[in-house]
């Protein structure tokens, strides 16, 4: 295999077998787990986040690191630094003063220009190398209904114990030692390694439960929508998609449409009436009709935000940071779980299944006769997001 650039911050780790994984549900079940795995913690700590916003919930979450540290665990807390922007200093402060090693991805810089764009969108959190999650969570109160009530944003998570949980380490050592140069070669030979050296074949029996790491840094080497992509082409039943921001590229529609004309149940589960960033919906939007068209059913979930990031074809699942859309691609670091495992695929269908019956059916004759006014919005939105991507290479 070739060696990759370690400024890339890309790779698709090896399939592993031996793994436990759950689903989590809404922030009121994965915050509690979360929490009680650092308050278990004994060695280790490592947190990589892309929004991280003052308030109740972040409150709990440094006090539950700082308890650790007291506990004598190395805690390593890596934010980005436009994701972070709402953290306070004072609980900045309390971090570093209780000797929590603290770092910010791509701070924000005149002279970088657009590559002040590139985030990291990654959500990985790691316990004593031996527990990790990963999901579309932040630290926000907006992911928990305890403190939101009926506008906390629907999220999951997944609570991961086995050999995948060392890739995630591995990954994240990755990531923050870019800011070490003593370390940096280090851990790129060891990442080497791993690779020349693991087998890459369980998934020929996709009877055998199996998970691996996918991540990307999005500009030149997009691993995790290539995955999905494949798994489109050979899917044979069902391709359920479930994503925050859905800006998608023309592979991905043309992926869609033509499992669509072999028959295959291809379902987008989307935001509705409720969304943090209203232009990158009505961008969005703008596929619909082509996408009906190939007889794709599109659904827009109604109670609150729908942030999840999730796609299911036949038995394999994706789950992380990343939501398929031309942005994340493009910019940002991110990272997802793969997985086979027949539970896990029958808790998350069951998930989908209840969240379809609170969404919005988009029907084609109905979607025809929207008005001019959002016809205006799609076609502004969609020209925006085709001109920042002009500039992908910069």
């Amino acid at each position: 295999m070739p060696e990759m650039p370690e400024e890339n911050f890309s790779c698709v780790l090896p399939w592993r077998e031996h793994n436990d994984v759950q689903l989590l549900i809404d922030g009121d079940e994965f915050f509690p787990r979360i929490f009680q795995a650092i308050d278990q913690a004994s060695s280790a700590v490592d947190i990589e986040l892309y929004l991280c916003e003052s308030g109740e919930l972040a409150n709990q979450f440094i006090d539950a690191l700082i308890r650790a540290k007291t506990r004598g665990a190395y805690v390593r807390v890596l934010l980005d630094h436009v994701g972070s922007i709402n953290l306070k200093a004072a609980d900045r402060a309390r971090l570093r003063q209780a000797g929590v090693d603290l770092r910010f991805f791509n701070r924000l810089r005149r002279h970088k220009r657009l590559r002040n764009l590139s985030r990291d969108h990654r959500k990985i959190l790691i316990i004593d190398c031996q527990k990790a999650f990963t999901g579309g969570a932040g630290i926000t109160d907006s992911f928990s209904q305890q403190i939101k009530g009926h506008k906390a944003w629907r999220e999951c998570m997944v609570e991961m114990q086995g050999e995948v949980v060392h890739d995630w380490q591995l990954l994240f050592e990755r990531t923050w030692q870019h800011y070490n140069d003593v370390h940096k070669s280090e851990i790129r030979q060891r990442l080497k390694a791993v690779l020349e050296t693991t087998p890459n074949n369980p998934i020929a029996n996709r009877s055998l439960p199996q998970a691996r790491v996918v991540a990307s840094r999005g500009i030149g080497n997009k691993p995790i929508i290539g995955s999905l992509l494949a798994e489109l082409a050979k899917a044979n039943a069902k391709a359920w998609i479930a994503t925050a921001y859905f800006y998608p590229s023309r592979k991905l529609v043309k992926a869609l449409a033509k499992a669509s004309q072999r028959g295959v149940d291809v379902r987008l589960l989307l935001p509705g009436p409720h969304t943090d960033h209203p232009g990158v919906r009505y961008a969005g939007r703008s596929w619909y009709k082509k996408l009906l068209e190939a007889n794709i059913r599109i659904y827009e979930y109604q109670p609150r935000f729908l942030h999840m990031k999730v796609a299911v074809v036949d038995q394999w699942i994706t789950i992380g940071s990343c939501n398929f859309d031309r942005w994340n691609l493009r910019w940002n670091l991110e990272a997802n779980l793969e997985i086979i495992d027949p539970a896990f695929t029958t808790a998350t269908n069951n998930m989908l299944h209840r969240d379809l019956l609170n969404a919005k059916e988009i029907e084609l004759e109905r979607w025809q006769k929207r008005s001019y006014l959002d016809r205006v919005k799609e076609r502004f939105w969609k020209w925006i997001g085709l001109f920042l991507g002009r500039f992908q290479n910069d």
